[in-house]
């Protein structure tokens, strides 16, 4: 979600979108779960599963890339959701955002939302110890494991 802005004489500028907590982490809706994407997992890949989100802002800024430091901004803003996926055992996850829609206050993600993703092993992230098993009584009550 960044596009090109223009090279500066001090440095590149792009404009990039960061992340704003709206809420806190929630359950995964069962009907997100079960009416989500599944993406299948080729031989060097792992599935993980969406387990948790949470509600938030994208907001584009105007950054310098060699610094990372904030420019000008927010630009723009789009309502987005922030969801975590875990491994069925608890021990690996990543976060991915999506753009979503807020109605009524009931937030709904896009239609191409995924619930069950497929990626590379370098792509996730160990999850501590003392997580892992909620972790993986989440994914088993979610997706019937």
């Amino acid at each position: 979600m960044s596009s090109g802005y223009r090279r500066g004489k001090h440095g590149s500028k792009e404009r990039k979108w960061r992340w704003t907590d709206k809420t806190t982490n929630q359950l995964l809706p069962q009907s997100w779960a079960d009416n989500g994407r599944i993406e299948s997992a080729d031989d060097d890949e792992v599935k993980l599963y969406a387990i948790q989100w949470r509600a938030g802002l994208l907001l584009e800024w105007v950054v310098d890339t060699r610094t990372g430091t904030l420019l000008e901004g927010p630009l723009s803003e789009q309502p987005g959701i922030r969801v975590l996926y875990v491994t069925a055992d608890g021990e690996q996850a990543l976060v991915q955002e999506w753009e979503a829609r807020e109605t009524e206050g009931n937030w709904k993600p896009p239609k191409e939302f995924v619930s069950i993703v497929a990626t590379h092993p370098d792509e996730i992230d160990a999850v501590q110890d003392s997580t892992q098993d909620y972790y993986c009584r989440s994914v088993e009550g979610l997706y019937n494991l």
